[in-house]
């Protein structure tokens, strides 16, 4: 079977404009984002820009809902399991967390955060907020929302895009295109 030939009606498709893309929340469309030292950190149904944001706080992150672990018998049963119902889902992809939090005081109080940083240069992109400013019987790390700084990410169409950009750039200021010095060693 030729792949090609299968799947031309699928690429043949035009693509959904910027605005339409953000008007299609939590479609099937996965929106990915980067780091800006260009690292892929985020996958998520719903595009980053109609994520709700935080209205009291001096950061304005955007609020994204985790997806709940699995139940155990899902994860042993996985081939018997049905699709989610949630319109949205989103992943964090290779991000690393504090193990301990930081305590962020401002005019309304304080925040207990545990940070998300960018797995390859370190660059703190979102939080999450300790379970005790909810409630008085649970401690520890929340879970089930993540708090994501704007300006830490990057589309990947525009980071594509960019890079595209500076390509062509760098080769119409040099007619040559690239060129590569070669030395030739005799032994």
């Amino acid at each position: 079977m030729d792949i090609a030939t299968t799947s031309r009606a699928y690429f043949a498709m035009p693509s959904p404009s910027p605005d339409e893309k953000i008007s299609l929340q939590a479609s099937n469309t996965v929106y990915t984002y980067h780091c800006l030292c260009s690292h892929l950190l985020l996958a998520t149904t719903t595009p980053l820009p109609s994520l709700p944001t935080r209205r009291h706080s001096h950061d304005a992150a955007h609020i994204m809902p985790l997806p709940p672990p699995a139940p155990a018998a899902l994860r042993k049963n996985s081939a018997d399991s049905t699709a989610s119902t949630h319109d949205h889902y989103g992943l964090l992809l290779s991000t690393r967390q504090e193990r301990q939090a930081e305590i962020i005081t401002s005019d309304s109080g304080f925040e207990k955060r545990y940070l998300q940083r960018c797995g390859r240069c370190d660059l703190v992109v979102g939080y999450q907020l300790d379970w005790q400013q909810f409630s008085v019987d649970r401690t520890g790390r929340r879970e089930d929302y993540v708090f994501l700084l704007p300006g830490g990410f990057v589309k990947t169409s525009d980071m594509v895009a960019n890079k595209m950009a500076s390509a062509s750039a760098a080769s119409s200021s040099n007619p040559m295109g690239s060129t590569v010095n070669v030395t030739e060693v005799k032994v």
